[in-house]
């Protein structure tokens, strides 16, 4: 491929670049073979395009596989999120208890004083002493924003530090102009604190694009102890947007993110992951997407009335009870019913939806309370709404230790058909599919289990065969997707516990003669 740039061997003006990922430049063939050793291991499946509608984003450079890595990336900036619990500064150990050890220097909390000569604090700890009236320090152990000033400062010093980082940070969209007319209040503290209050030296304008920087481009990870982190990453941030996302985002503890391929990706295809939960109903992903990145979604399943055919989203037309209320494409009109011409105002519908979930959350105290709250769900919403889902939950929660015949046949049915509207929302292999799986098998396992338990046949029933082959062959989709995670992942938990499930599933094969699939 030909464009402009400087060889990645020699530096010198080159006008080739890397068929494979489209980044890299070269002056010629024999500089790329002389490269490659070095290359090898950042040569991503991706290259940058333009386009007038979506701006600047990541395509597939060539097909890729369901699960197939497509960029390892650590964050040039690491730090909590904005809204934050006490958390140390030295190593983002989460603070449990009041009477923690704060910085000698700079009064901002630690998880020991050993942490005030951590490396991760020193350069931000000298600016945040200058805070002599302790304007920002947090007063204790309470959740608060104060926080959201460290990514701010830690992307600051980045002047100093890491230039080359520094500019990939400023050539970030940060909506920086729209924030300032829209007096955005977080914005405001952040500038006022850097310019007013601290005594760094930096201006107005550079702060504003930098903590707009940062809602625009943050993705959040989880530490070691799963204490919230958000960072900065140079090329994830590229990707663009879907709630029916073609990636799959995953973290270690030290902020490193793995992205993969959750379905097969042509050549040519947008690279899109979801800003935000896929399991959030319409009107809060496009009203989070517009407050905080200023577009809505125009996803496949934004534009489909039904999302995908699953009326994630919609009620029970209170009319007619055929039909379902769906919504205006592009927003702003009521919902309506196809069948009878009923409407209702979004915010009516969301707001009967939100009232019906914390009900749920409320009154869900017992197994049939639960229960008596999923079937008033299914005859006031879709079964395959949000509020469903909830509710779902809910009574898979309190069913988790019940193996009468009765709870595992609930259990199964509701796992199953939650596999089902998750893999429609967020097709391939996710976690949250890896998981759901994982569980379903659980449920196979302790019916089988109950089974052989009141049987006093030393033959096998067919019930039972099939009822060991459905939770081998869950167990076995569930590992391929969970050995996906990163190496350090604190979710690994989740494999480990299907690899024993799994043993334990052919001990009981062994027990009854049977021969189960994938043996």
């Amino acid at each position: 491929m030909e464009g402009g740039g400087r060889c990645g061997q020699c530096g010198g003006e080159a006008s080739l670049r890397c068929g494979g990922c489209s980044v890299v430049h070269y002056c010629s063939k024999n500089h790329q073979r002389q490269h490659w050793p070095i290359h090898k291991a950042q040569c991503w499946p991706f290259t940058l395009a333009t386009d007038p509608g979506t701006g600047r984003h990541l395509v597939a450079s060539r097909n890729l596989q369901e699960g197939q890595l497509v960029v390892r990336e650590a964050p040039v900036v690491l730090g909590p999120t904005a809204d934050s619990f006490p958390i140390c500064l030295g190593c983002h150990c989460p603070i449990t208890e009041e009477g923690f050890s704060r910085c000698p220097r700079c009064s901002w909390p630690l998880c020991s004083l050993d942490c005030a000569a951590a490396p991760l604090h020193q350069a931000e700890c000298a600016v945040l002493a200058t805070d002599t009236k302790g304007v920002a320090v947090p007063p204790g152990y309470v959740k608060t924003p104060r926080y959201d000033v460290i990514l701010v400062l830690r992307c600051l010093l980045l002047q100093e530090t890491n230039p080359a980082a520094w500019e990939k940070v400023r050539a970030m969209e940060s909506h920086a102009e729209r924030r300032r007319q829209e007096n955005e209040p977080h914005t405001e503290i952040a500038v006022a604190y850097f310019t007013k209050v601290l005594d760094a030296g930096w201006d107005e304008e550079t702060v504003r694009h930098v903590h707009g920087a940062i809602i625009t481009n943050a993705i959040n990870t989880y530490g070691a102890r799963r204490e919230a982190l958000r960072g900065l990453y140079t090329t994830l941030y590229l990707m663009n947007h879907s709630c029916c996302p073609n990636v799959t985002i995953r973290s270690e503890p030290d902020g490193t993110v793995y992205a993969r391929a959750a379905v097969p990706i042509k050549k040519g295809q947008p690279l899109l992951f979801s800003y935000l939960p896929p399991s959030d109903p319409l009107w809060r992903r496009q009203g989070d997407l517009t407050s905080l990145y200023y577009f809505r979604c125009n996803c496949e399943r934004c534009i489909d009335h039904t999302e995908l055919g699953t009326y994630f989203s919609s009620p029970l037309c209170p009319q007619c009870s055929g039909g379902f209320l769906e919504p205006y494409e592009g927003g702003g009109r009521p919902w309506s019913c196809p069948e009878c011409g009923e409407e209702q105002p979004e915010e009516e519908v969301a707001r009967q939806a939100e009232e019906y979930v914390k009900r749920i959350q409320e009154e869900s105290t017992d197994m049939e309370a639960a229960l008596q709250m999923l079937t008033d769900a299914a005859n006031t919403f879709h079964t395959n709404h949000f509020v469903w889902l909830t509710a779902a939950q809910m009574v898979l929660h309190h069913l988790q230790d019940s193996t009468t015949p009765h709870t595992l046949s609930v259990r199964r049915d509701l796992w199953q058909r939650i596999i089902g509207l998750y893999q429609r929302l967020e097709p391939g292999a996710t976690r949250r599919k890896g998981v759901s799986l994982f569980n379903a098998a659980l449920v196979e396992k302790e019916a089988v289990e109950v089974q052989m338990a009141a049987s006093e046949k030393k033959v096998p029933s067919k019930g039972l065969e099939e009822g060991l082959n459905r939770a081998v062959t869950m167990l076995d989709a569930s590992i391929k997707i969970l050995e996906l995670e990163p190496p350090a992942s604190t979710e690994l938990r989740w494999l480990e516990a299907a690899r024993k499930v799994r043993e334990h599933m052919f001990d009981l094969i062994a027990t009854t003669g049977g021969v189960a699939v994938g043996q």
